[in-house]
């Protein structure tokens, strides 16, 4: 397994770097490869390469982008044994996961090889009349994306922040995340490879690792990087994000950072589906709480106390089969947390079982008095809410911050008396549901993950999806432009063959 950063498309050696180790979350034993940490001078080098061919890769075709993208959806498949055995033993998940996360992948990489042969997400449009003026999305430059700490591969290396940028035309720079950088580099020896096999240059794509927090600061903070996709912490997405506006030329952050993802549950729901503690249950504990939609937050209406709805989720819970949690930072981070909630005089915690699940109650009253506890508790816990009223739930959803989603679960014959909480809470996240849980998210072009901050930092963006491939593009118009000079896309002759609108009308036909 390579040790050394791909620095510009070279896998470069430091014999002097500072080096570390990942770590088995079952064993706590340390694996065996130590992985250099990136020096200032080769993050210059990757960015300044990157920059060097972004005019090149902006303007190859479609199909030489497809051709790439393939090669490393090819890659993948032939290493996947090796992905999903390193994938494993730094992260602890089970095989199923891994392979269900490593089968997303690749699905992404396919989604968006179909979105370049249809070409028409750049959104081409062309007025004649007076001056001419024809306008489609560009490339927006160089892409800092950061490999989350919960995905190793579906929000890592070759996930959807990078195949997306790679898709729009943009190079890319990874940070791996310290805690899988052997199944991260594996990814990162792919793309490499997939670059040599296309013929494209080598220095579209970079690979650094480290655990300091200055090798993703001086990557951010470099002059030839336009954007960043991060997935992570509210703490290091804010802190990144400040980090970019601070800059002399200001870039878009695109961070996803986390959400307690309420369910509301209204009083006749809450009695008469007897499968809701089972649902809620597993939902909580799914990827032993490590997914960023488990829902931290659970807010019933029971106006008579006939529910145990607590006592029956905390049993459920108890008793769940659980892998460890990804790395020991997030147990600590997780642990250091439910610390602090047992000695809050206002939260019941009814306890912490042996796979680290846990619950823990209060009135809707004493939420409403104490807003911080709606900061998000990343792991196998929901903060369960009793309210007495409709009254109590609408107070509650108008004081939630942003979320990536919400959840209510009503019954048709409630649907007149929810239409109040429901106005609020669609301003308030980027998906609302109204069946089943949300934890989990379907890759399809309808998906919308991100949500207003503190979710994310640009509301207006998903990062699942073919969608997500917005983030990396920028609108430019030429006017009066020689037709010689102007993009394929914008031609009259239409060479692409996808559909643009022409004065208003969405045609294919040539001008």
């Amino acid at each position: 397994m390579k040790a050394q950063n791909l620095v510009g498309g070279v896998w470069d050696d430091n014999p002097q770097a500072n080096t570390y180790k990942t770590v088995n979350p079952v064993t706590k034993a340390s694996l065996p490869t130590n992985f250099q940490e990136a020096t200032k001078q080769q993050i210059q080098i990757s960015v300044n390469k990157a920059s060097e061919v972004f005019d090149l890769y902006s303007s190859i075709s479609f199909a030489e982008r497809i051709k790439f993208l393939s090669s490393i959806k090819s890659g993948l498949l032939k290493k996947s044994e090796k992905i999903l055995d390193t994938f494993q033993n730094e992260s602890a998940l089970p095989k199923s996961r891994a392979e269900g996360e490593f089968q997303r992948t690749v699905n992404q990489i396919e989604n968006f090889i179909k979105l370049l042969e249809e070409g028409s997400f750049i959104k081409p449009i062309i007025h004649t009349g007076g001056p001419d003026l024809r306008k489609m999305l560009n490339p927006i430059g160089p892409v800092a994306v950061f490999g989350a700490s919960n995905f190793p591969l579906a929000f890592s290396t070759a996930g959807g922040d990078t195949i997306s940028a790679l898709a729009a035309g943009c190079p890319v720079i990874v940070k791996a995340h310290p805690y899988h950088s052997g199944t991260s580099t594996i990814v990162a020896e792919v793309i490499n490879n997939a670059l040599l096999n296309s013929d494209l240059p080598v220095e579209i794509f970079s690979h650094l690792g480290g655990t300091s927090n200055s090798v993703g600061s001086n990557l951010v903070s470099h002059p030839l990087i336009k954007a960043v996709g991060f997935t992570g912490s509210f703490q290091g997405g804010k802190a990144l994000y400040d980090l970019a506006q601070n800059r002399s030329e200001p870039i878009p952050v695109f961070a996803e950072m986390g959400s307690i993802n309420p369910i509301f549950i209204t009083e006749k729901y809450l009695l008469e589906d007897n499968k809701l503690p089972a649902n809620l249950a597993q939902s909580i504990s799914l990827g032993t709480g490590q997914f960023c939609t488990n829902p931290g937050m659970i807010i019933y209406c029971d106006s008579e106390n006939k529910s145990d709805i607590s006592k029956q989720v905390y049993e459920l819970l108890s008793d769940a089969l659980l892998p460890p949690m990804v790395h020991i930072n997030i147990e600590n981070n997780y642990k250091s947390k439910l610390k602090n909630l047992k000695k809050n005089n206002h939260v019941k915690l009814m306890g912490i079982s042996d796979n680290n699940s846990s619950l823990a109650t209060i009135s809707a009253q004493q939420l409403i008095e104490n807003t911080y506890l709606f900061e998000e508790i990343f792991g196998p816990f929901s903060l369960v809410v009793h309210c007495n009223s409709l009254n109590e739930m609408n107070k509650i959803a108008s004081l939630i911050p942003g979320q990536l989603t919400a959840t209510i679960l009503a019954k048709k014959s409630d649907f007149s008396n929810i239409s109040s909480i429901v106005k609020i809470l669609k301003n308030k996240v980027g998906r609302l549901l109204f069946e089943g849980v949300p934890t989990g998210v379907a890759i399809n072009q309808a998906m919308n993950h991100g949500g207003p901050y503190p979710a994310s930092t640009d509301v207006r963006y998903t990062s699942v999806g073919t969608d997500s491939i917005y983030r990396w593009l920028r609108p430019i118009s030429f006017q009066d432009c020689p037709d010689s000079f102007l993009p394929p896309a914008l031609q009259n002759v239409n060479p692409l063959g996808i559909n643009r609108v022409v004065n208003g009308i969405q045609t294919k036909t040539e001008l």
